[in-house]
């Protein structure tokens, strides 16, 4: 379960989230939620709140920055997902943000910076 400051700071986000992803459409999620969102089929979902990912360690992992946000790489199956690493609301805390990828997307690292100011702004 999340703390309350971790879901005001997802519902935060979801006001800033692009309308398009890389001109891919939103989704519609049921049931609603603060926490999901979704763009194009089949569908790229970005999940906020997820649990640390499996393999990630913040003294040997290796990570990606793009435009100030650091993302964690993991490729399972027909995915890619990208863990977007955020500083808590609360000292020693982290909120982490999956965003999963059908792998025949290309050039995934658009989204990554679709995506960079809002997680900047909603999660400082």
């Amino acid at each position: 379960m999340l703390s309350g400051a971790v879901s005001e700071r997802c519902a935060q986000l979801t006001n800033l989230l692009p309308q398009r992803l890389e001109g891919l459409k939103p989704r519609v999620i049921s049931p609603r939620s603060n926490l999901v969102h979704a763009w194009g089929s089949p569908p790229v979902v970005l999940t906020c709140g997820v649990a640390q990912p499996a393999g990630y360690s913040a003294s040997s992992s290796e990570t990606t920055e793009v435009d100030g946000v650091r993302w964690f790489q993991q490729r399972a199956g027909s995915a890619v997902s990208w863990t977007a690493l955020r500083p808590g609301v609360a000292a020693g805390t982290t909120i982490y943000l999956r965003l999963t990828v059908p792998k025949h997307y290309q050039g995934q690292g658009a989204f990554l910076v679709d995506l960079a100011v809002p997680l900047r702004h909603a999660l400082p």
